[in-house]
């Protein structure tokens, strides 16, 4: 079933995604009490019971998170309550369409959401597929990186930087977005951007602070073109390309702690950010399990793991990844999601038409 065409705001997307069953593996402000009172199972944190949650037996999640972080996040909560969670993960255009898929199906099998685009959560907010929940992590996240309806709240923000091969490059680095129009980089650059669109807002937030013609001349060195951070850094690392841009900074954090030779620079002029956000799904038949991961991922401890994964949490209350500076010290260039989801085909088409290739189906 196709539900429409270039945006997972409107319908399904086929994508590279694995589904694994298994325990801990891949699967493939004030809150007004109305609000609270139409979803179902445990409205806040407190009405959590812990008994329930253990006899309902398992969480599925779906997230676009890296599975690395995934796994250490979800291994001492296993430990600690003895519930299993089985997860799905994709680039955040599979799991907003999965969602959506089998909303439209009436078999929605997932309890909790996680994905890097806002503007997924945002619809899944419009079409009811979110519950509203009062998390204890609202007092540590600022009200604008959570919905005051409680459906949803940003967990991770992840900013796009220059990566560069060190052996390449390591004497003469880039120090900017402008730097890597040059010709020193004609067919030296990589970046990533999946079939359905992923990466493409981040290519657009450049676009929108610093000029379409930055990211014209970025596009004339004939940049490669790979589908995921993950793949852009083992380029980046193998030295079949010299530097990368956009890329996501925990993989490139991940990147020089493993001792690869590479590093990263986050620009003076201004570094893209995304908000990563979560949320529960208002049908969930494990509401207990569901609103007690969801807790475990938003705590402290939860967000701490996250960090050390190379993220920088939401919390005011959890410190950067160690060696990043705080955002404090960074010009962060933002997007407005709902602006994107309302342009979004007109964005891809001049990424097509800048770039070629496919944008989203």
């Amino acid at each position: 079933m196709r539900i429409g065409r270039r945006s997972v705001l409107e319908g399904f997307a086929a994508g590279s995604s694995v589904t694994i069953l298994g325990t801990g593996t891949i699967l493939g402000s004030g809150l007004g009490s109305r609000a609270f009172a139409q979803a179902a199972g445990p409205a806040e944190a407190s009405q959590i019971d812990v008994a329930k949650a253990k006899a309902e037996g398992k969480v599925v999640l779906y997230t676009s998170l890296d599975t690395k972080i995934v796994d250490a996040v979800i291994a001492p909560f296993k430990e600690k309550y003895g519930i299993n969670v089985e997860y799905f993960r994709g680039g955040a255009s599979d799991v907003a369409s999965k969602v959506l898929a089998e909303a439209d199906a009436g078999r929605a099998e997932v309890d909790m959401v996680d994905a890097s685009d806002l503007a997924a959560l945002l619809l899944m907010k419009d079409r009811k597929l979110l519950k509203p929940f009062k998390s204890d992590a609202s007092g540590a996240i600022a009200a604008n990186l959570r919905d005051p309806d409680g459906t949803w709240i940003t967990d991770r923000l992840t900013q796009a930087v220059i990566q560069y091969n060190t052996r390449e490059f390591g004497a003469n680095p880039p120090k900017s977005w402008a730097d890597l129009g040059g010709s020193p980089w004609k067919g030296r650059l990589v970046f990533f951007s999946s079939a359905t669109g992923d990466g493409a807002p981040r290519i657009y937030t450049l676009a929108k602070h610093l000029g379409w013609d930055l990211v014209k001349a970025l596009a004339a060195t004939k940049p490669l073109r790979v589908q995921s951070p993950q793949v852009l850094t083992q380029v980046l690392e193998r030295g079949e390309r010299g530097a990368g841009f956009l890329q996501n900074d925990n993989i490139a954090w991940r990147s020089k702690e493993q001792g690869k030779p590479t590093d990263y620079l986050f620009p003076a002029e201004g570094v893209p950010t995304e908000l990563g956000a979560c949320g529960l799904l208002a049908r969930s038949s494990r509401p207990h399990a569901a609103a007690l991961f969801f807790e475990w991922w938003m705590s402290p401890q939860g967000q701490a793991i996250l960090v050390e994964g190379g993220k920088y949490s939401s919390r005011t209350d959890v410190a950067p990844p160690t060696g990043s500076p705080p955002l404090s010290k960074l010009k962060l260039l933002t997007l407005d999601p709902v602006e994107y989801k309302k342009d979004r085909a007109k964005i891809l088409d001049q990424m097509t038409a800048i770039f070629g290739g496919e944008w989203g189906s």
